[in-house]
């Protein structure tokens, strides 16, 4: 019996990529373990310089925990590696793609033989989830100056909308009951994302359909009534920001600027008063002064966003931001993390305490000490107390109670 563990970094289509492969390992035979692989395989992300050395952190962390474990690296990190044709002592096996070739060359150099044990209970993955990611676009054309990953994926491209309805319904038939849209630049799905979304709400059994991330030049009125109307739509709309100084966007190549990313928070806020809106932020951004960082502050209390995924920047070489003037150290880089945070925390209370006494929608994922784990519609981690034993993967309705920064704590309805 050969055994395998795998492990996904970065965005919410690596994790997808990450679940597919170990899919088709357990197809043919290899079992998934959570301790003690023979195989340790790493998805890895190379979005940032910072990304690609927690890819060697990680890799050496899992050699040092199992030394006889064979290591493997896949992913856009692979496909970086692959470019520039650079090798990484550290692994074993640097796994291109996910094709069935590949894979057998794979299983073949490790001298794994696993063609006998196909068709074992493998099959069953090692936990179930409540939510499931469904990649339905990849690749990118944006090229905004500080990522690699629109070299790395390619050119864009659309999974057919029947193909896409038929994973949904497989993975609806598992027992997930949300689906998670990913693409690395879903806006751009062709023909557009209604006919995709229209197709997927008719499917028997699926209770939610979440946009996992979506560009503010890209939410059209059309999108914006499918999401406000349809009762399996999610409240909540994730827009990436980056910068909210206008100076910086325009570094950045990112393709809005702070007044057109507002009116589409308006219009968000408008149809859905209670819908969350969440951002990622990159903070150290080269040429961001003190007085440019101000303005992305201002911009972040005016905005109150519920969540901000904070990143700190970080030179990935082959970008034009890489080589750019006025690189910002890392002590400053931590500081306005830091006041981000603080800015973040109060305006996610500020909408988490719009709940307290209002009915919600909890799907619940997890159990802990005696305390049911899940998200609204919109978005909010909700915590509930447990007697006994906790009726996961089940969507129940309770009223808030109190909160904090980082969530509800709420009762059941009576």
């Amino acid at each position: 019996m050969t055994t395998f563990l795998l492990k996904s970094l970065g965005c919410k289509v690596s994790q997808y990529d990450g679940e597919r492969l170990a899919e088709k390992l357990r197809v043919l035979g290899l079992v998934q373990v959570e301790e003690a692989p023979d195989i340790f395989i790493l998805n890895g992300c190379s979005v940032t310089g910072r990304a690609s050395q927690k890819v060697r952190q990680t890799l050496r962390a899992a050699k040092r925990r199992w030394p006889a474990v064979k290591l493997v690296l896949t992913g856009c990190e692979a496909r970086l590696l692959t470019q520039r044709n650079e090798e990484l002592v550290e692994i074993d096996w640097l796994l291109k793609d996910a094709e069935p070739a590949s894979i057998s060359d794979m299983l073949a150099a490790l001298a794994l033989d696993v063609q006998a044990e196909a068709g074992s209970a493998a099959v069953v993955p090692v936990t179930a989830r409540t939510r499931a990611f469904l990649k339905v676009q990849d690749g990118c054309s944006q090229f905004c100056s500080y990522c690699i990953v629109a070299h790395l994926r390619g050119p864009e491209w659309s999974r057919p909308i029947a193909d896409a309805v038929a994973e949904a319904a497989r993975l609806v038939e598992e027992g997930h009951r949300e689906l998670v849209l990913t693409g690395i630049h879903l806006g751009h799905y062709q023909p557009s994302l209604l006919p995709l979304l229209k197709e997927l709400e008719k499917l028997s059994g699926l209770d939610r359909i979440r946009l996992s991330s979506i560009e503010s030049v890209e939410v059209g009125d059309k999108l914006l009534d499918w999401v406000a109307e349809s009762p399996k739509a999610c409240a909540h709309m994730h827009l990436p920001l980056q910068s909210g100084s206008d100076a910086i966007l325009r570094a950045m190549r990112r393709p809005y600027d702070t007044a057109g990313f507002a009116a589409v928070v308006a219009r968000v806020r408008s149809r859905m008063p209670f819908a969350a809106v969440t951002t990622d932020l990159i903070v150290g951004f080269p040429g961001e002064t003190d007085e440019l960082f101000s303005e992305t502050l201002r911009f972040l209390e005016e905005m109150q966003f519920s969540r901000i995924h904070i990143f700190k920047f970080s030179p990935r070489d082959g970008t034009p931001a890489a080589t750019m003037s006025g690189q910002i150290d890392n002590a400053s880089k931590t500081r306005r993390s830091e006041q981000v945070e603080t800015v973040w925390h109060k305006s996610a209370q500020a909408f988490y305490q719009r709940f307290i006494g209002r009915e919600l929608e909890i799907l619940w994922e997890t159990s802990e000490a005696g305390t049911m784990q899940g998200f609204s519609r919109e978005y909010i981690p909700c915590l509930m107390p447990v007697a006994g034993l906790p009726d996961l993967n089940q969507i129940s309705r309770a009223r808030g109670v109190s909160c904090t920064p980082h969530g509800l704590q709420v009762a059941a309805s009576s």
